[in-house]
């Protein structure tokens, strides 16, 4: 009974994401951008009425006033992905890639979240192993080196008949 309310529960959570489809066929040693959202704050000085400027004197604070604003971007974050961990709903993967310096870095993102704006699969791999690890003692263009997947090629032409 409780993995039938399960089912039911997830079902209803998934219908949300647009891009479901490359959420579901995302596959260790793929290439992917993963969007994620990411929250910017910045502070802008506060401009003062004269009311709040002589409360201030008054109080004898000089310190500048801020107001914080907090913005919502879009982040993209190229890389392979090394790990897959989880699953059904609580299904994460890890996304491995050469930052400045040659320096690599790794980020764990949850799949069914609504963190993850958009997910694209730059293009599949075709790793021999389940877990990618042996990646992060490589250097240079190595690094993120897995065999590719080779696309099959179908003519527009042919048309495709039912057998009888």
């Amino acid at each position: 009974m409780n993995s039938e309310v399960m089912k039911k529960v997830s079902a209803q959570f998934v219908k949300e994401f647009p891009d479901m489809e490359a959420r579901q066929s995302v596959a260790v040693g793929d290439t992917v951008v993963a969007h994620t959202k990411i929250i910017v704050i910045k502070k802008v000085q506060k401009t003062l009425t004269t009311a709040e400027k002589q409360a201030m004197k008054k109080a004898q604070d000089a310190g500048k006033v801020f107001d914080e604003m907090e913005n919502l971007k879009s982040q993209p974050f190229r890389g392979v992905v090394v790990a897959m961990k989880g699953y059904g709903n609580n299904k994460k993967f890890v996304v491995r890639k050469i930052g400045a310096d040659g320096i690599g870095v790794e980020k764990i993102i949850p799949l069914f979240s609504p963190v993850l704006e958009k997910l694209e699969i730059v293009a599949q791999g075709k790793p021999r192993r389940a877990k990618l690890y042996y990646l992060r003692n490589r250097v240079g263009k190595k690094a993120l080196r897995v065999r590719e997947k080779k696309a099959v090629a179908v003519p527009q032409d042919a048309s495709v008949e039912p057998a009888a």
